[in-house]
C-alpha cells in the first residue's frame, strides 16, 4: 500500500488491511505489529473492527529518556521484512522499473529474490570453510 509521504501512517492502516482482507489473507493474521507511526486509541479501533485483537505497539519513550537509548521492548520479526527490503533495494532494476506489464516487474522480483537466495546459501557453505 502506497500513500502520500506527508501523511501519518496510521491513515494508511485501514486501506492496507482492506487490501489484505481483498486477498483473503486476513484470517491468517493472528498478530500485527505496529511502531510509533500508529500511537494511539484509533489503530488499535481499526485493527479490532478488522478482527486482529493481538496489537504489539512500540512503546512512547518515557519523558526524559534520549533518543537512541537501548529499547527495553523489541518490535517481533520486523527486522526479518527490514532485512530483506534492504537487499531487495540494491537492485536498480527493482528501484527504477519503469515496465508496464506487471508481468515484467514481477520477473524483475523473482530474479532478484533468486540471486539474494543464491548468495546468501553460498554464504551459509562456505560459512566453515573459508577459502
Amino acid at each position: 500500500m502506497s500513500g502520500r509521504t506527508s501523511c501519518n501512517d496510521s491513515v494508511l492502516l485501514e486501506p492496507t488491511l482492506a487490501s489484505v482482507a481483498n486477498t483473503g489473507l486476513l484470517e491468517e493474521v493472528e498478530t500485527i505489529h505496529l511502531d510509533r507511526g500508529y500511537a494511539g486509541y484509533p489503530p488499535a479501533q481499526t485493527c479490532r473492527r478488522w478482527g486482529i485483537d493481538d496489537i504489539v505497539r512500540t512503546p512512547n519513550r518515557p519523558p526524559g529518556q534520549a533518543r537512541g537509548a537501548p529499547k527495553t521492548e523489541p518490535l517481533g520479526q520486523r527486522w526479518t521484512v527490514e532485512r530483506t527490503n534492504s537487499w531487495l533495494s540494491n537492485y536498480g532494476q527493482l528501484r527504477r522499473n519503469t515496465d508496464r506489464k506487471p508481468d515484467s516487474r514481477h520477473a524483475a522480483m523473482r530474479f532478484a529474490t533468486t540471486i539474494i537466495i543464491t548468495a546468501k546459501l553460498i554464504d551459509r557453505q562456505n560459512r566453515y570453510n573459508p577459502t
